[in-house]
């Protein structure tokens, strides 16, 4: 591990262990560890690809910890069993259907898997749903594997579309009241905080649903076609 990272971790508070499997990292506290992780990502990518194991960073009551693995630093694909969705899916509690995670995401699915309210992540330039945790599954009634698929512009109104990402262009993050399709037999009106946010050049946004779905009948155009 880099000199930086080695001063960390002999801070107080800090510990660290190696064996056959990596580096467990112990913080303080889940800000520590966060931190940690988006300063360092890069060089704990590097160090478990050394070390042909893992970096895990933990803290106490941690449910979900932050993990780095060797081949994130790799630009060859990883293995199938090596895929964001296979290696967090602990629990059930967070699932993704991107191939390359960069520190950033990883830190940001954590947090999904931890939180209690909906939350969803999509792609800005493909506009699928890459990742969902199980409280947003529940809500939309699908299952993971088809949520994380999923590509948005099938469950908006164009011009309610339209108007979320130009809102989105000059606000990242706010908190918005609107309808759109649960799925492909359900519409609900809907208050989410929404944030956009970049990570290695591509543009994500990121939704956490703060009220109950109050349904509402499927409003005509909705469910067509992508043109």
């Amino acid at each position: 591990m880099s000199v930086s990272i080695l001063r960390i971790l002999n801070l107080p508070g800090w510990n660290y262990k190696m064996s056959y499997e990596g580096v467990a990292i112990f913080a303080p506290t889940k800000r520590h560890a966060t931190y940690l992780a988006q300063s360092y990502g890069d060089a704990l990518m590097e160090t478990a690809a050394k070390l042909n194991g893992t970096v895990r960073i933990k803290w106490r009551g941690c449910k979900q910890p932050i993990e780095f693995y060797g081949w994130m630093a790799s630009p060859a694909a990883p293995l199938a069993s090596e895929t964001a969705e296979s290696i967090l899916h602990s629990g059930g509690a967070v699932f993704c259907s991107q191939l390359h995670v960069p520190s950033q995401l990883l830190y940001r699915m954590v947090a999904a898997a931890e939180n209690d309210l909906p939350v969803s992540i999509v792609r800005q330039d493909s506009r699928q749903q890459i990742i969902v945790n199980q409280p947003m599954a529940n809500m939309l009634q699908t299952p993971p594997g088809v949520a994380t698929q999923r590509v948005i512009t099938q469950f908006w109104l164009p011009e309610d579309l339209a108007r979320l990402e130009q809102r989105l262009k000059h606000h990242r993050r706010f908190t918005w009241t609107y309808a759109a399709g649960l799925n492909e037999r359900a519409w609900a009106i809907l208050t989410t905080q929404f944030e956009a946010f970049e990570v290695e050049g591509v543009w994500y946004r990121q939704g956490i649903c703060l009220s109950t779905p109050q349904l509402v009948p499927i409003p005509p155009g909705a469910f067509a076609p992508a043109a």
